[in-house]
Protein backbone atom coordinates (compact mmCIF):
# COMPACT_ATOMS: atom_id res chain seq x y z
CA UNK A 1 0.00 0.00 0.00
CA UNK A 2 1.49 3.28 -0.92
CA UNK A 3 0.39 5.96 1.32
CA UNK A 4 2.34 8.53 -0.11
CA UNK A 5 1.92 7.86 -4.19
CA UNK A 6 1.57 11.46 -6.47
CA UNK A 7 -0.92 9.37 -8.21
CA UNK A 8 -3.70 9.58 -5.83
CA UNK A 9 -6.24 9.13 -7.58
CA UNK A 10 -8.85 10.79 -4.76
CA UNK A 11 -6.80 13.71 -4.61
CA UNK A 12 -6.81 14.64 -7.97
CA UNK A 13 -10.26 14.17 -7.87
CA UNK A 14 -10.85 16.13 -5.16
CA UNK A 15 -8.94 18.84 -6.64
CA UNK A 16 -10.75 18.58 -9.72
CA UNK A 17 -14.37 18.74 -8.24
CA UNK A 18 -12.66 21.82 -6.18
CA UNK A 19 -11.25 23.73 -9.42
CA UNK A 20 -14.89 22.92 -10.85
CA UNK A 21 -16.87 25.10 -7.65
CA UNK A 22 -14.17 27.69 -8.16
CA UNK A 23 -14.88 27.73 -11.93
CA UNK A 24 -18.87 28.52 -11.61
CA UNK A 25 -18.04 31.61 -9.82
CA UNK A 26 -18.46 34.81 -11.35
CA UNK A 27 -15.32 36.33 -12.49
CA UNK A 28 -14.94 39.72 -11.11
CA UNK A 29 -12.72 41.85 -8.64
CA UNK A 30 -15.97 43.63 -7.28
CA UNK A 31 -18.64 41.68 -6.33
CA UNK A 32 -22.06 43.17 -6.42
CA UNK A 33 -22.86 45.75 -4.55
CA UNK A 34 -19.39 47.16 -3.16
CA UNK A 35 -17.55 50.02 -4.74
CA UNK A 36 -13.26 49.31 -4.83
CA UNK A 37 -10.40 51.78 -4.56
CA UNK A 38 -6.97 50.39 -4.68
CA UNK A 39 -3.74 52.12 -3.08
CA UNK A 40 -0.11 51.23 -3.79
CA UNK A 41 1.81 50.37 -0.46
CA UNK A 42 4.91 48.90 -0.93
CA UNK A 43 6.88 46.88 1.73
CA UNK A 44 2.97 46.02 3.17
CA UNK A 45 3.71 43.54 6.07
CA UNK A 46 0.20 43.98 8.04
CA UNK A 47 -3.29 45.44 8.31
CA UNK A 48 -5.67 45.86 10.95
CA UNK A 49 -9.37 47.45 11.42
CA UNK A 50 -10.49 49.88 14.13
CA UNK A 51 -13.32 48.80 16.33
CA UNK A 52 -13.93 52.22 17.41
CA UNK A 53 -13.94 53.45 13.90
CA UNK A 54 -14.88 51.08 12.26
CA UNK A 55 -14.12 52.58 8.89
CA UNK A 56 -10.55 53.15 9.44
CA UNK A 57 -7.91 50.74 8.14
CA UNK A 58 -4.32 51.22 9.98
CA UNK A 59 -2.03 49.60 7.45
CA UNK A 60 1.92 48.79 8.54
CA UNK A 61 4.49 48.63 5.87
CA UNK A 62 7.99 48.89 5.97
CA UNK A 63 8.44 52.92 5.90
CA UNK A 64 5.92 52.88 9.20
CA UNK A 65 1.92 53.26 9.79
CA UNK A 66 -0.97 54.64 7.36
CA UNK A 67 -4.80 55.41 7.80
CA UNK A 68 -7.29 54.69 5.05
CA UNK A 69 -10.82 55.99 5.86
CA UNK A 70 -12.38 53.72 3.81
CA UNK A 71 -15.69 55.45 3.67
CA UNK A 72 -13.91 57.91 1.54
CA UNK A 73 -11.29 55.78 -0.36
CA UNK A 74 -8.71 58.15 1.53
CA UNK A 75 -5.09 58.11 2.83
CA UNK A 76 -5.82 60.21 5.90
CA UNK A 77 -2.81 60.09 8.05
CA UNK A 78 1.02 58.77 7.76
CA UNK A 79 4.00 58.42 9.71
CA UNK A 80 7.46 57.47 8.80
CA UNK A 81 7.75 56.15 12.46
CA UNK A 82 10.14 53.20 11.24
CA UNK A 83 11.52 52.05 15.16
CA UNK A 84 8.21 49.90 15.09
CA UNK A 85 8.01 49.59 19.20
CA UNK A 86 4.63 51.00 18.70
CA UNK A 87 4.15 47.37 16.66
CA UNK A 88 3.94 43.33 18.22
CA UNK A 89 4.63 40.73 15.98
CA UNK A 90 4.16 38.10 18.84
CA UNK A 91 0.98 39.47 20.07
CA UNK A 92 -0.13 40.75 16.49
CA UNK A 93 -0.97 44.47 17.49
CA UNK A 94 0.17 48.00 16.37
CA UNK A 95 -0.34 50.81 17.63
CA UNK A 96 -2.75 53.66 15.43
CA UNK A 97 -1.80 57.18 14.46
CA UNK A 98 -3.85 60.35 14.47
CA UNK A 99 -7.36 59.66 15.32
CA UNK A 100 -6.63 55.72 16.08
CA UNK A 101 -3.20 56.93 18.31
CA UNK A 102 -4.86 55.52 21.69
CA UNK A 103 -6.06 52.46 20.27
CA UNK A 104 -4.23 48.85 20.11
CA UNK A 105 -5.84 47.61 16.89
CA UNK A 106 -5.27 43.68 16.08
CA UNK A 107 -3.83 43.47 12.95
CA UNK A 108 -2.90 40.19 10.19
CA UNK A 109 -0.39 39.86 7.49
CA UNK A 110 2.84 38.90 7.29
CA UNK A 111 3.58 37.78 11.09
CA UNK A 112 -0.12 35.59 11.40
CA UNK A 113 -3.18 36.76 12.72
CA UNK A 114 -6.34 37.90 10.26
CA UNK A 115 -9.24 39.46 9.97
CA UNK A 116 -13.22 38.60 9.93
CA UNK A 117 -13.61 35.98 7.45
CA UNK A 118 -17.60 36.84 8.41
CA UNK A 119 -19.78 39.77 8.43
CA UNK A 120 -23.42 40.39 10.24
CA UNK A 121 -24.66 40.38 6.35
CA UNK A 122 -23.99 37.22 5.80
CA UNK A 123 -21.01 38.03 3.32
CA UNK A 124 -17.98 35.54 3.68
CA UNK A 125 -14.48 35.07 2.09
CA UNK A 126 -13.56 31.66 1.46
CA UNK A 127 -9.83 30.68 0.84
CA UNK A 128 -9.03 27.84 -2.14
CA UNK A 129 -5.85 27.15 -4.00
CA UNK A 130 -6.75 24.47 -6.25
CA UNK A 131 -4.26 25.86 -8.59
CA UNK A 132 -1.22 25.86 -6.01
CA UNK A 133 0.71 28.35 -6.02
CA UNK A 134 -1.88 30.60 -7.77
CA UNK A 135 -4.67 31.43 -4.84
CA UNK A 136 -8.03 32.42 -5.56
CA UNK A 137 -10.21 34.14 -3.19
CA UNK A 138 -14.15 34.01 -3.01
CA UNK A 139 -16.68 36.42 -2.32
CA UNK A 140 -19.63 34.32 -1.05
CA UNK A 141 -22.82 37.03 -0.59
CA UNK A 142 -25.56 36.48 1.57
CA UNK A 143 -24.74 33.56 3.15
CA UNK A 144 -23.95 31.51 -0.42
CA UNK A 145 -21.00 28.95 -0.01
CA UNK A 146 -18.92 27.67 -2.77
CA UNK A 147 -18.95 24.59 -1.43
CA UNK A 148 -22.68 24.07 -2.37
CA UNK A 149 -23.56 23.14 -6.04
CA UNK A 150 -26.08 26.04 -6.84
CA UNK A 151 -24.59 28.61 -4.94
CA UNK A 152 -20.97 29.24 -6.63
CA UNK A 153 -22.84 31.24 -9.64
CA UNK A 154 -23.40 33.37 -7.03
CA UNK A 155 -20.19 33.90 -5.41
CA UNK A 156 -17.38 36.04 -6.82
CA UNK A 157 -13.69 35.40 -7.98
CA UNK A 158 -11.98 38.50 -6.44
CA UNK A 159 -8.50 37.43 -6.16
CA UNK A 160 -6.72 34.98 -8.51
CA UNK A 161 -2.95 35.58 -7.87
CA UNK A 162 0.06 34.26 -6.23
CA UNK A 163 0.21 35.96 -3.24
CA UNK A 164 -1.91 37.38 -0.34
CA UNK A 165 -0.77 39.34 2.69
CA UNK A 166 -4.35 39.52 4.31
CA UNK A 167 -7.99 39.95 3.92
CA UNK A 168 -10.95 40.28 5.28
CA UNK A 169 -13.92 42.78 6.96
CA UNK A 170 -14.10 45.74 9.01
CA UNK A 171 -15.91 45.19 12.50
CA UNK A 172 -19.09 46.64 11.22
CA UNK A 173 -19.20 44.94 7.79
CA UNK A 174 -19.44 47.89 5.56
CA UNK A 175 -16.05 47.09 4.57
CA UNK A 176 -13.51 44.20 3.57
CA UNK A 177 -9.98 44.05 2.37
CA UNK A 178 -7.28 42.12 0.35
CA UNK A 179 -3.82 42.88 0.06
CA UNK A 180 -0.26 42.30 -0.98
CA UNK A 181 2.69 43.21 -0.04
CA UNK A 182 2.76 45.91 -2.70
CA UNK A 183 -1.07 46.94 -2.84
CA UNK A 184 -4.64 47.37 -0.44
CA UNK A 185 -7.72 46.31 -2.13
CA UNK A 186 -10.21 48.40 -0.23
CA UNK A 187 -14.03 47.62 -1.10
CA UNK A 188 -16.64 49.80 0.88
CA UNK A 189 -20.35 48.30 0.85
CA UNK A 190 -22.51 50.37 -1.37
CA UNK A 191 -25.68 52.17 0.71
CA UNK A 192 -28.96 50.68 -0.66
CA UNK A 193 -32.54 53.13 -0.81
Amino acid sequence: MKLFNKNNNHEHENRLRLQKLVDKTIKSEIPTGWKKETFAVGGLSEVGFSKEFPELLLVVSSQGRGIIDCSKFELIDRDNNDDFDWFNSYELWSIGIGKLANEKISVGGLCGGGLPLLNQFGDGIQYMATEWPIIDLIFEPNFKSIYKEDDGKDCFRIFHDYEIRAYGFSYNGEYFITATSSEINVYRKEKTV
